[in-house]
């Protein structure tokens, strides 16, 4: 490996630039691919040095649909590490392949999307989830000044369905829905706090929901069952509901 490690991102959005910028800032030399992002407006960006070429880790920063092709087609056996909001469907397919991998998600994002919206500071103090340790993954996350939690891939999907997509779904369907409906003049702050996750776009969630259903549908039947008790006027959901709360605000 060099001195000075060389990493290359494949897919320079928010989360991919958002490592371009965070890794310079620590020295690295960071080289990309997208076809949507040109090497001036990704060195504007403070996001990467160059286009392509061999690296000391390769990190897939792409919708989880064009990350499993990616690893389909991979021939490279320099680590390579993913960022998707799924693990498993990742790891089943670098497996087969016997590829070099480690599965990982950061619990760091926005709404937003695009180079534009990346942040050197995106990952600050935030949880990063890998399936496997690998030293220079190990090293990419602590220079993204995150830390570093292993866990099984199925555990992994089937916990984010609940905290992460189930919430994306339900804010994306709730505006969809509303979008029918003559009420807009009665919308208040609280809506447009409860749908800001609906503003995501529907070519990074899509390949998600599509890759981990079925732990999504699980949970979502879950959801139907407490707002069906608190409609037959069992008030015991709002109590545990202000118990969470209590926990992730302290």
């Amino acid at each position: 490996m060099r001195s000075v490690p060389r990493a290359l991102i494949a897919g320079l959005g928010l989360i991919g630039g958002s490592i371009g910028m965070a890794l310079r800032a620590r020295g690295w030399r960071v080289a990309f691919e997208d076809p949507h992002v040109t090497l001036e407006e990704a060195r504007r960006a403070g996001a990467a040095d160059e286009v392509g070429g061999d690296a000391d880790i390769v990190i897939i920063a792409a919708p989880v649909d064009a990350a499993m092709e990616i690893l389909r087609t991979a021939n490279g056996q320099q680590p390579t590490t993913s960022v998707c909001g799924v693990m498993l469907p990742l790891r089943e397919v670098a497996d087969e392949r016997r590829l070099t991998f480690v599965a990982g998600h950061p619990m760091a994002g926005s709404h937003e999307r695009g180079l534009a919206s990346a942040s050197a500071d995106l990952f600050r103090s935030k949880k990063w989830f890998v399936d496997r340790d690998e030293a220079l993954v190990a090293r990419l996350i602590d220079d993204c000044g995150a830390t570093m939690e292993r866990v099984e891939p199925s555990e992994h999907d089937a916990a984010v369905a609940l905290t992460s997509h189930l919430p994306q779904l339900l804010s994306t369907a709730l505006a969809a829905y509303l979008g029918e409906q003559d009420v807009i003049d009665f919308a208040g702050s609280g809506l447009q706090t409860f749908l800001r996750l609906a503003a995501s776009d529907a070519s990074v969630w899509s390949p998600i929901v599509n890759a981990n259903r079925a732990n999504i549908v699980r949970h979502l039947e879950g959801v139907l069952r407490v707002v069906r008790q608190i409609l037959d006027g069992d008030s015991e959901g709002f109590t545990r509901a202000q118990e969470l709360l209590r926990l992730l605000t302290r």
